[in-house]
């Protein structure tokens, strides 16, 4: 009997390339979106280190463009900290999609690592068979053989 050929070797073997490439994005996805993360809380830290600062600061200054300044600075790392918090929600939004297409990638791999499985269950019980029968045929052979006088079981 011919060896096992899984026609969609190829195809599989593309699908598998699919999912290594899927899966390799999800882990850049969620590293920028670690990274975004750290530097939302980095910029938190620096807001409440700017709001305590200018709390401590409030009693000493005495000229309304210091406190100004203060106010403009605060306003400043709040919106940094903000635009920071937009780019973690994008880099969420990017890890949300790359886990798509990972579960989407896998689904069709998987698909069709089912259907090499019954293709070579399918083989194998065919290739049984053959087996078989073969077995059977030379039996036959050995009885005929037998029965005819060839060759004797006494011997």
């Amino acid at each position: 009997m011919k060896a096992f050929r899984f026609r969609a070797e190829t195809v599989l073997h593309l699908r598998r390339t699919q999912h290594e490439q899927a899966e390799t994005q999800l882990a850049r996805a969620q590293q920028e979106r670690d990274a975004a993360q750290q530097t939302v809380h980095v910029a938190d830290a620096v807001v409440g280190r700017a709001e305590a600062a200018f709390r401590a600061a409030l009693g000493a200054l005495h000229a309304t463009d210091a406190v100004e300044r203060h106010r403009n600075w605060i306003a400043l790392k709040q919106a940094e900290r903000a635009d920071r918090q937009r780019q973690l929600e994008e880099r969420l939004l990017e890890v949300q999609r790359a886990t798509r297409v990972v579960q989407e990638t896998f689904m069709r791999l998987r698909a069709l690592e089912r259907l090499r499985d019954r293709a070579w269950k399918k083989y194998q019980v065919e290739e049984r068979r053959q087996d078989a029968i073969a077995m059977d045929q030379l039996a036959v052979l050995q009885y005929a053989r037998r029965s005819t006088g060839g060759i004797s079981c006494d011997d």
